[in-house]
């Protein structure tokens, strides 16, 4: 039991980030292609935390990645679908020009 309260009281208190802190954090390492141990030494944060923040955004964006190729692909099958609209149209104003208009040698 005093082992656990010994735990509790070395424990630092939980420290609150703003949104744009853990954003440029996570920017560091993504776009900026700094090392997370680096990073989160320079910030003044455990490793751990600009970790869970690097892998909860990359997350975040292979759902993003994930959601624009699914509306690609939709609108991809919906041009398709136009094109052999199109052309079937085309051949059959083709036939009706050949009926209508009587070729001239």
């Amino acid at each position: 039991m005093a082992n656990k309260s010994i735990k509790a009281a070395a424990k630092a208190p939980r420290q609150a980030h703003s949104k744009e802190f853990r954003e440029s954090s996570v920017k560091m390492v993504l776009v900026e292609g700094l090392d997370v141990k680096e990073a989160a030494t320079r910030l003044g944060i455990e490793t751990a935390t600009l970790k869970r923040w690097v892998k909860k955004e990359q997350m975040i964006g292979n759902l993003r990645d994930h959601d624009s190729m699914k509306r690609l692909l939709a609108t991809n099958k919906k041009q398709e679908e136009e094109i052999r609209r199109l052309k079937m149209e085309r051949e059959i104003l083709k036939k009706a020009m050949a009926y209508f208009v009587p070729a001239q040698s």
